[in-house]
């Protein structure tokens, strides 16, 4: 601890309740959370009916601040309790609930104190801000919208049924909301008003926060309406692309914020929903929070379609349709390349299969745009990219001149490794055919994927309420781990795609050619001994540092702190969209985490079909070299493996 710290500890000032104080019989005080300028906030029990609370007190030392203005001391009081009649009119699970309010006299320091406290549901979780990235999150359009739906949306449901009781919160803010797990919890009513209040708050005081405060607030409290809490709801989703505000040409207190030329349909739509929430005149603003929430679903409803494949919008008898006129043209086709302009291949046209997996009712064949086309969508809505066909030479040993030489068929490979927001929409989608035992999800009685933390403090996945989630939304980008062999052919399946077979795996990561503008520093060996390196890298994935203090896995730290720089490159795992893609537009293979493959026709499977091939189990410890993959139990699950699909083309 530095002097610093040392110095303000030693100042911070005493809380006033101490632990197990008891406020009226009913409130066992449990300990001190915070102090803020106007009052203290305390973890505690309801002696009764055994559950958690929070005590919030109004300092005895900022009222006393006032001294003979006894006006001043009763509009303070006034406000206190007016915030618990706020919150205690409003049932909904996105807004803290209130259980009491009173005042308790205590003894101290040999004199009686009259305390004013408020009782509320104690939520944990930290706030909303925690889930906003602070640089913001750009251009990345998928985050944007899991964030929005995950936690933007609620929030205004929450909004509206305050705005529907006639109150205004007039502080909204991501300090302003609580997080219970993955659900927001909207708090703080202090200066809440309303139309059935009369105000409380002289003209000429300002209150609010400056950054999120609409104009109109600034000039005078009283005249704000439920439109100030639109200003402030648009200001955030303004930080959710931008980062933390500050004072900027785009983003400056009391006036419009902008996005910066938005690159994209769906940005610029977004921008036009910021503008319109920020208007610095209040007529022309968007009249509600329902309008302000229909216009987002709107807005991510168009962006998904846009984006969807065109054969998922048709109705079942389009699909045959277009299928049969396929066929013919496939019959038609073949005849005229074969007998007319003789034995040179033809690209394979657009097919759609009405077949389905028998087992979990997905379709069992790819929609394939022709075989040389350079990059296809899988249904998964993956983008896959076309791997030529070749010739890979898989070496009997490390470090051996000599090896098996193996022809391979182009095939198309997923562009990145299958991510934790993929295979969270694919277990969801087969919802009814898996179970969840002890931390294990099950499917088809064996093991798919482990629930729980991989390491440190993170945990990717999570259960509740019936479905799976992510449990925060940085984590969508990252590649699925702790995946087992059957869980990563399931998806494969599902989705009429296929495991890569080990040579077809080897044959892409040799055949890109390196990007040279790599994001992500190479994979190469650090020079340390194996034996340091391996306890490093254990160091790491039970989630310690190497000075033996514990670590909490945050995305957005590189290197955390206590690890060295040769440590740094065995991090496991990177987003996926980090690396640059190589020649055939492939990122990430052999650089992130290690993945699944096969060696032989899974049929039937057996353990010493599944491989783990590359990432940290192959170039961490070999540098770059290939090598074969490493024969794995398929109901076996790591840390650090993952897996990407395959579909074939038309061999060249």
């Amino acid at each position: 601890m530095d002097s610093t710290t040392t110095t303000t500890s030693a100042k911070a000032k005493k809380p006033l309740l101490e632990n197990g104080t008891v406020l009226n019989g009913k409130w066992e005080i449990l300990e001190h959370i915070a102090t803020g300028g106007k009052g203290e906030v305390y973890r505690a029990r309801q002696a009764k009916l055994e559950r958690e609370v929070v005590v919030k007190t109004v300092s005895i030392e900022y009222l006393a601040e006032f001294g003979d203005d006894v006006e001043e001391v009763e509009t303070e009081i006034t406000r206190f309790h007016r915030e618990a009649m706020a919150m205690a009119q409003v049932r909904h699970p996105y807004v803290v609930q209130v259980y009491d309010q009173d005042a308790a006299v205590i003894a101290k320091n040999g004199e009686e104190l009259t305390v004013q406290y408020v009782v509320m549901e104690y939520v944990p979780g930290p706030t909303l801000r925690s889930t906003m990235a602070e640089n913001g999150f750009h251009e990345d359009q998928l985050q944007i919208r899991t964030w929005i739906r995950q936690y933007f949306l609620p929030i205004l449901q929450g909004i509206e049924a305050v705005h529907a009781l006639g109150i205004v919160h007039r502080d909204i803010k991501p300090e302003n909301v609580l997080l219970d797990g993955t659900t927001p919890k909207i708090t703080d009513f202090g200066i809440a008003g309303g139309v059935r209040w009369s105000p409380v708050t002289k003209s000429h005081h300002v209150e609010g926060t400056i950054m999120y405060m609409a104009p109109e607030q600034f000039m005078d409290l009283g005249e704000t309406d439920v439109r100030g809490d639109v200003y402030a709801l648009g200001k955030i989703l303004y930080e959710v692309v931008c980062g933390k505000m500050v004072d900027t040409r785009t983003a400056r207190p009391l006036k419009s914020a902008c996005l910066a030329d938005p690159p994209t349909p769906f940005l610029k739509g977004l921008n036009l929903v910021i503008q319109e929430a920020t208007a610095e005149e209040k007529e022309q603003r968007t009249p509600s929070v329902k309008a302000l929430r229909e216009s987002l679903e709107g807005l991510l409803e168009r962006a998904e379609v846009a984006e969807r494949p065109w054969w998922k919008g048709l109705h079942r008898r389009q699909v045959i349709a277009i299928a049969g006129v396929a066929a013919a043209i496939v019959v038609i086709s073949n005849v005229y390349h074969h007998f007319i302009m003789g034995h040179e291949p033809a690209p394979l046209p657009v097919v759609v299969s009405e077949q389905r997996d028998e087992k979990l009712g997905a379709p069992s064949t790819l929609p394939e745009r022709g075989a040389r086309a350079a990059t296809v969508v899988g249904k998964d809505d993956a983008t896959m990219h076309r791997v030529p066909g070749g010739k890979v030479i898989v070496l009997d040993r490390p470090g051996s001149g000599t090896g098996t030489s193996h022809n391979v068929a182009p095939f198309y490979m997923d562009e990145t490794e299958v991510t934790n927001y993929q295979y969270v929409e694919f277990l969801n989608q087969v919802l009814s055919k898996v179970q969840l035992k002890d931390n294990t999800v099950l499917g088809e009685d064996r093991p798919w994927l482990l629930l729980g933390h991989v390491y440190g403090g993170y945990e990717p996945i999570v259960f509740r309420n019936g479905r799976f989630e992510l449990k925060e939304v940085a984590v969508a980008a990252y590649p699925v781990v702790r995946v087992t062999g059957y869980g990563a052919q399931a998806y494969a399946r599902f989705f009429g795609k296929s495991l890569p077979t080990e040579v077809e795996w080897l044959h892409a990561a040799s055949a890109g050619q390196k990007s040279s503008d790599d994001r992500v520093r190479d994979r190469q060996a650090p020079s340390v001994p194996p034996s340091e390196l391996e306890r490093e890298m254990e160091g790491w994935l039970s989630g310690y540092r190497s000075d033996g203090k514990r670590e909490k896995w945050s995305p957005q730290a590189e290197v955390p702190s206590g690890f060295s720089a040769q440590t740094a490159a065995s991090l496991i795992p990177y987003p996926v969209s980090v690396f640059s893609p190589d020649s055939n537009g492939i990122r990430g293979l052999n650089r992130n985490v290690s993945e699944w493959g096969r060696r032989v026709v899974l049929s039937p499977p057996v353990p010493g079909q599944y491989v783990v091939l590359g990432g940290m189990r192959g170039s961490i410890l070999h540098g770059d070299s290939l090598f074969p993959g490493f024969a794995q139990d398929p109901a076996m699950a790591f840390e650090d493996v993952g897996f990407r699909c395959v579909v074939s083309a038309e061999k060249e």
